[in-house]
């Protein structure tokens, strides 16, 4: 469902005036100015009070708020029947356990906001989704089509990997090249990196480091994404129910940014059979060994599976007790770290990291097992690979052509 003119539902709560409209001046008053009872499109706190008005308006029906997403709302009743409103601004997608259950949340809805109801979901931020006979998939297709006949590139040759492992990219000493256009190319392919498309997670935010000022070597790196989407353009993330538990994996590659040796973090989760969230980002922090460089990788996966673990537990249908998420990791060094109960304090930098991950230990919310290299799903997210190690990653994250 869509809410129609959204933000002209939120009332204000402080004094905001505005010039009369134009052709509607009242004669006699030109010096006078309007008063503001409800937000307009164009006030900054215009989102803000739309949300508490909708906020407002669910929880005084019954709905509870899941504490760890603030714009999830789920109602249920003791037979199990209910349904979960998921709000993004004043997008909304609605689950029910039955089709009367959801139909109540729309009349409810209705009688509240002028509302467009949209029927069943296919398309919602970008992002299509399809139904198939076991699960559904996701698919960004028709937006990274867009996205090549935009930029020029919808009849490219495609290559088989968004990067080049052999080449090593470096900051623009020179002039930038095409500044603005770079910009925007970086933009359009975030969206589908965050959204649908894991496998280009590194890539993308490999190039982003270079917005400000890049070279021919980086847009050539840009071409390389773009060539890469050509030829995998029906790529979607197909969840079918199972396995039914929250997994994840992480890896770090350690010391490859060379101007200022940083190291980079990768991790992804999976449910059911599929990649539900992930990263691949440069470490705020100079590591000293492989060994630290896959501790803080491991630290921000932990902290993501605790949220996520808060985040299902919260949801009425999900079995409880929940289970803690299994996190695989690639190194015996990282993992001997993280059960030791002793901290020498050598190390600082990983001090409170470690104090962070024994906690999520004994608590019950992560467990940590060794995996090797070649069937980490996170090694995709820390550096460039080959073509069969690249096939092989995204086919693993839940990615295929739909």
């Amino acid at each position: 469902m869509d809410v129609k003119t959204a933000f002209l539902n939120g009332v204000l709560e402080e004094e905001v005036y505005m010039k009369q409209p134009e052709g509607f001046v009242m004669p006699g008053n030109e010096h006078k100015v309007c008063k503001l009872v409800k937000s307009l499109y164009g006030l900054k706190q215009a989102p803000k009070q739309w949300h508490q008005r909708f906020d407002e308006a669910v929880l005084s029906n019954g709905f509870e708020l899941n504490q760890s997403d603030k714009c999830l709302y789920s109602k249920f009743d003791d037979s199990g029947n209910g349904v979960i409103i998921c709000l993004y601004v004043d997008d909304m997608l609605i689950f029910g356990t039955n089709l009367r259950q959801v139909e109540l949340t729309k009349e409810f809805l209705s009688s509240n906001f002028a509302m467009k109801d949209m029927g069943e979901a296919e398309v919602i931020l970008g992002i299509r989704i399809k139904r198939e006979n076991k699960g559904i998939s996701l698919t960004q297709s028709h937006y990274i089509e867009k996205v090549l006949k935009k930029f020029n590139y919808e009849n490219c040759s495609p290559v088989s990997t968004p990067m080049d492992a052999s080449v090593k990219l470096m900051p623009n000493t020179g002039q930038a090249v095409s500044q603005l256009e770079y910009s925007r190319v970086i933009g359009c392919l975030m969206y589908a990196m965050t959204s649908t498309r894991p496998d280009i997670a590194f890539a993308v935010g490999k190039l982003s480091r270079y917005t400000s000022n890049p070279s021919t070597h980086h847009w050539q790196a840009v071409r390389r994404v773009l060539k890469y989407l050509k030829g995998t353009i029906n790529y979607g993330l197909s969840y079918f129910g199972f396995p039914s538990v929250l997994e994840g994996y992480s890896d770090a590659s350690w010391n490859t940014n060379e101007e200022n040796h940083s190291s980079t973090s990768g991790w992804v989760f999976l449910l059911g059979g599929g990649a539900i969230s992930w990263a691949s980002k440069k470490q705020t922090c100079i590591t000293n060994s492989t060994m630290e460089s896959e501790f803080v990788a491991l630290a921000a996966a932990g902290r993501e599976a605790e949220w996520l673990r808060h985040l299902v537990s919260e949801i009425p249908l999900w079995p409880k007790p929940v289970s803690p998420i299994s996190i695989h990791c690639d190194s015996q060094a990282t993992l001997a770290k993280a059960y030791s109960q002793v901290y020498n304090g050598k190390s600082r930098h990983l001090g409170l990291r470690h104090s962070g991950i024994r906690e999520l230990i004994t608590h019950g919310v992560i467990t940590l097992e060794f995996i090797r290299s070649e069937h980490n799903l996170a090694d995709h997210l820390t550096k460039g690979l080959a073509r069969d190690l690249v096939i092989k990653s995204a086919k693993g994250m839940g990615l295929k052509s739909i």
